[in-house]
């Protein structure tokens, strides 16, 4: 509630003490974004605590953000061009999803503008394919990002549902063209040829004539489709196999990570 101007007070808590405040001296200044303020010891501190972390990293067993592209992790190095992507730093699980908890900074640019910044978690491989979250990927059907993103990356999957899991949107897009989607209140709900592994419009037990769009079939969840092309991070649990490590990066290049407000776990 003070805001920035406790600032300087909490550096030299940091430097200085009490030893029992240092640490929330430190959690406050995340809080604020002013990691920027911090002395390099301060930051060589904190990078060495993710390196001894990432030695041990586990998934996490939180819900997962409602939106979330996939990508072969074999491509994945495409995401970072097609969503132009800057500052890319290691990050455990943990610090990856805190930080799309925590993704927006609201900064000044160099001409005396407002800018805003926005962070993205791109997750370890798991089962063959990283995931991307954060407010980086929102929307990226009805503005192009996912064609892009397939562009560079081969395919692109992108997957998302509300928080009463009523609503739920998918799209599959290949080498630049979305090849099949479908939103629940989308008008028309479904777009493209149903691909080979989509059930009848039969196998629905309350399946009549003219009950579905021509081209419907029954894979409408979100969460179905991806555990069955991708990897569903519903699923996703403490025996799950990881590998590799995430990345934090950040929509706009020269701002780093210091300026997001709000502590990250990690």
């Amino acid at each position: 509630m003070i805001g920035r101007g406790v600032v300087p007070e909490l550096l030299v808590i940091r430097r200085e003490g009490p030893g029992r405040l240092r640490r929330h001296a430190l959690h406050a200044l995340a809080v604020l974004g002013a990691g920027d303020e911090l002395t390099c010891h301060d930051r060589a501190a904190l990078e060495r605590l993710v390196r001894i972390r990432l030695l041990d990293d586990r998934p996490w067993d939180e819900h997962c953000p409602f939106a979330w592209i996939a990508v072969p992790a074999a491509t994945c190095e495409g995401v970072f061009a097609a969503l132009d992507l800057h500052d890319r730093i290691p990050a455990t699980m943990a610090m990856g999803m805190s930080g799309v908890q925590h993704d927006r900074a609201d900064l000044t640019g160099p001409d005396g503008e407002g800018l805003t910044a926005y962070r993205a978690f791109i997750t370890p491989e798991f089962s063959g394919w990283r995931m991307v979250f954060g407010t980086p990927v929102w929307d990226c059907v009805s503005n192009g990002l996912l064609e892009r993103v397939s562009e560079h990356c081969g395919q692109a999957h992108y997957y998302s549902r509300d928080s009463y899991d009523d609503a739920h949107a998918w799209a599959i897009a290949e080498g630049g063209r979305v090849l099949r989607s479908y939103g629940t209140y989308l008008e028309p709900q479904w777009t493209g040829e149903p691909l080979p592994w989509e059930e009848p419009q039969t196998d629905d037990p309350l399946w009549e004539p003219g009950m579905y769009e021509p081209n419907a079939l029954c894979e409408w969840s979100a969460n179905g489709v991806a555990d069955r092309l991708t990897v569903d991070p519903e699923q996703i649990d403490e025996g799950t196999l990881m590998t590799s490590h995430g990345w934090l990066a950040v929509t706009v290049p020269g701002v780093g990570h210091e300026a997001f407000p709000g502590a990250l776990s990690v």
